[in-house]
């Protein structure tokens, strides 16, 4: 976005600041500034008014011409074409020193004597206007003869290009650039009303004697306004601001809608008459095309609004009249549905897409008066009274906002007023203001502003970052997991786990074969809950456990000759009362790992110890206690319950060999669990000895009928702070025992203060030994 001094000056009073200071404040809010230039017109060239133009005696495409440049008449022989009479033009005079180091010295032309020379733009250091001189006008300010040029500020003017963000639609006018600075300097930016004076048409004919509109349903927001058709050009002021911003649409009317948008931000379009005549009057029809885009069409489609026009449609000299046509369509949409639109049937867009889509001014009326100020300020054309309109109510959004979480994001303690100035300055609205909260209408043209945390972003900007004060990170964010994600994490986390330790995820149907889950001791739905319509006969009723689908599936793998089967399914099953509960179940049968050198050929079938090693694989550590046989299913001294963290998870178990028989099938192991009582959560660190560890067995005689569990607990109450964990690792019994057995519990011991020394360890051991002896009556073996 270029804008220059005396372009933004129009809006905003900022003759006490230095542009230093201007380009300084546009980084600070985030406005970066990419380049600068200051046009520096060279001194000794000045205002002179051409008294005199005839014909070079000796050159045809030379003319003798009669300037006055203030003090005295200078002759200067010209060879530009449009040099002409009572022109005001600029002349370098003698000693003047151009660009490209070029000095005017006195010279003779074909015999003519030249003091001085009459300057094209380019020739004094400004863009290319037109073909020839550069012809002057009051648009700069009042001509006076012998005025240097470089006096004239809206010529000799200050550059600034700035970087701005594709969200930043707000920006893309002068008058946003203004409305920004006004909130950093806190000076308060012109009104439209302060710019705009009396703006009653000159021609009291109504626009419906010459115009109608007829439209459909569409998205856009309209305005459209007729004008007089004479000879028109453009004042230099606006030729020479267009050629600072490299923009020349080649055409005047549209140059002076280009001019306008680029001041003000409204998006304006300009239209020939003719184009939609139709017998005494003309007939513009909005409705949507062939991609449900709004368009004009005359009978034919003439534009797609925000998007393109095409050139035939545009002002030519036929026209006894022109069109201007303000828009606003939501960004979003010209981003999303009509980009697509665009994309797929390769469709060309002009400037004003690129406008439209960031955002622009949706206040049609502001641009739409500029316009008119400007045509009234510079020709004579003649205004139609009265509009077309065809307006859209765009939602207006607000956003509640609490004070102290704002000053939290902002990083300290901001003062009430200071944040309802700075947001009022930048086309905010405070709708209510209670204790610590505030409801803000957001701008209708800050399509970027959705939520608290950008409030804060536009008060930052305005504060200056370096304004406040540093602190340690403090990280505050709303926490965005739910139940379903955290489901969802859960479920991802078993089945890559499962995946890891070597078993295929299956997926059966939630219905079942009735009778066979009674067959297998499984609970049923009760009847008057059960289906009514079953799909088929054997899937007809809800499953209660998953084990009944895995055993077909393991069936099925063997009759096509697997001989090793790992399947783990996650899903739904049912109460007897429907209720519904997620259960995470796997199976294991056949061969424990495949044919190789290491095994001979021959891999040993899967036990008992192999399959609760892969669970733990991937659910943790967890314990075993004996449980009572549920169902057919489960093998009568193969049976356990899963705890952890004192929590029964589920059940694993052996096939009942009966059931293996039946199903035709080798060693077989289940497993199901309850999903949900499946711990998840997040890993925390913990401290760790960095001493050696230290192991040490201990063998004692115990009676045959204390359990395992029993010793554990006793040994838990009392266990030193040394022994980190301890486990079984042998159990014999013998004739020779009697009603003793020998158990062998594996004790690891670490401190977390020092190596410890043997017989520090010896002491521990020792102490273990007591408890044992006085718990359980325990014989050192």
């Amino acid at each position: 976005m270029i804008i220059s001094r005396s372009w933004l000056q129009e809006w905003l009073d900022i003759s006490g600041i230095t542009t230093e200071e201007i380009i300084k404040k546009l980084n600070s809010i985030g406005l970066e500034v990419a380049e600068y230039k200051k046009i520096d017109i060279p001194s000794k060239v000045v205002v002179g008014k051409v008294l005199e133009c005839e014909k070079h005696p000796n050159a045809d495409k030379l003319s003798v011409c009669k300037v006055d440049v203030g003090d005295g008449i200078k002759q200067i022989v010209c060879g530009a074409k449009n040099v002409a009479k009572d022109q005001y033009v600029p002349v370098a005079l003698v000693g003047t020193i151009l660009p490209g180091d070029f000095k005017i010295k006195p010279a003779k032309l074909r015999g003519v004597d030249s003091e001085g020379m009459i300057c094209s733009s380019t020739e004094i250091g400004l863009p290319k206007l037109e073909d020839g001189i550069m012809i002057l006008d009051e648009s700069i300010g009042k001509l006076e003869l012998g005025k240097e040029i470089r006096e004239y500020k809206i010529l000799n003017d200050e550059i600034i290009d700035i970087e701005l963000t594709a969200n930043r639609g707000d920006c893309l006018s002068i008058y946003g650039i203004a409305r920004e600075l006004s909130a950093a300097f806190d000076i308060s930016v012109k009104n439209i009303e302060d710019i705009v004076f009396d703006n009653n048409e000159k021609m009291q004919l109504g626009i419906g004697r010459v115009l109608h509109i007829k439209h459909e349903e569409c998205d856009s927001s309209l305005l459209y306004k007729v004008f007089s058709k004479k000879d028109y050009k453009n004042p230099l002021k606006i030729r020479v601001r267009l050629g600072f911003i490299e923009e020349d649409l080649k055409n005047e009317i549209e140059n002076l809608a280009f001019y306008t948008t680029y001041s003000v931000g409204t998006i304006l379009r300009s239209y020939g008459y003719n184009i939609f005549k139709k017998d005494n009057d003309a007939l513009i029809e909005i409705k949507k095309d062939e991609n449900f885009m709004d368009a004009v069409f005359n009978d034919k489609k003439v534009s797609i609004i925000g998007i393109n026009q095409i050139k035939e449609s545009k002002p030519s000299k036929e026209d006894p009249y022109f069109i201007i046509e303000a828009s606003y369509t939501d960004p979003e949409l010209l981003a999303k549905k009509y980009y697509e639109a665009c994309k797929k049937n390769k469709i060309d867009t002009d400037w004003v897409y690129y406008r439209s889509s960031r955002g622009s001014n949706p206040d049609l009326y502001m641009g739409m008066d500029y316009f008119c100020y400007l045509v009234k300020e510079y020709s004579d054309i003649d205004i139609f009274s009265g509009t077309h309109e065809i307006l859209k109510d765009k939602e207006t959004q607000t956003i509640n906002v609490n004070l102290d979480n704002l000053s939290k994001l902002i990083g300290q303690e901001v003062s009430h007023n200071k944040i309802v100035n700075i947001l009022v300055k930048l086309g905010f609205s405070i709708v209510k203001s209670e204790d610590k909260n505030l409801v803000i209408k957001i701008a209708p043209f800050r399509h970027d502003i959705k939520n608290e945390q950008d409030i804060a972003e536009e008060c930052v900007r305005f504060i200056g970052i370096d304004n406040i004060e540093p602190k340690p990170f403090k990280f505050e964010e709303k926490n965005r997991i739910n139940e379903a994600m955290r489901d969802f994490k859960k479920r991802k986390d078993l089945r890559t786990k499962a995946v890891s330790a070597g078993f295929y995820e299956t997926t059966n149907y939630i219905f079942t074969d009735k009778e066979k889950l009674k067959k297998y001791g499984l609970k049923i739905v009760k009847n008057e809950l059960d289906l009514i319509n079953p799909i088929t006969n054997d899937l007809n009723t809800l499953r209660t456990s998953l084990i009944p689908g895995l055993l077909e599936q393991v069936v099925n793998n063997v009759k096509n000759g697997k001989r090793g089967i790992r399947l783990f399914e996650i899903g739904t099953i049912f109460d007897e009362n429907r209720n519904e509960s997620t259960s995470f179940a796997l199976i294991f049968s056949g061969i424990k790992e495949e044919d190789s050198v290491s095994n001979h050929g021959k891999p040993d079938e899967v036990d008992f110890d192999t399959f609760v090693k892969k669970i733990s694989s991937i659910i943790g550590d967890f314990e075993l206690e004996k449980c009572n046989v549920q169902n057919s299913l489960m093998h009568t001294f193969q049976s356990a319950n899963i705890l952890k963290n004192g929590t029964v998870l589920g059940k694993v178990y052996k096939l009942h060999i009966q059931c293996q028989k039946e199903l035709e099938l080798p060693v077989t192991y289940i497993c199901e669990l309850d999903f949900e009582k499946i711990p998840y959560s997040l890993k925390e660190a913990k401290e760790y000895s960095k001493y050696q560890v230290a192991f040490r067995d201990l063998s004692v005689l115990v009676d045959k009928d204390i359990q395992f569990l029993k010793i554990k607990e006793i040994l838990k109450k009392n266990l030193p702070k040394e022994v980190k964990r301890f486990y079984p690792v042998d159990i014999y019994e013998s004739e020779k025992l009697g009603d003793k057995k020998s158990l062998t519990i594996r004790f690891v011991v670490q401190s977390d203060e020092k190596t410890l020394s043997e017989d520090e360890i010896g002491t521990i051991m020792q102490s273990l030994l007591d408890i044992l002896k006085t718990q359980i009556n325990a014989e050192l073996r």
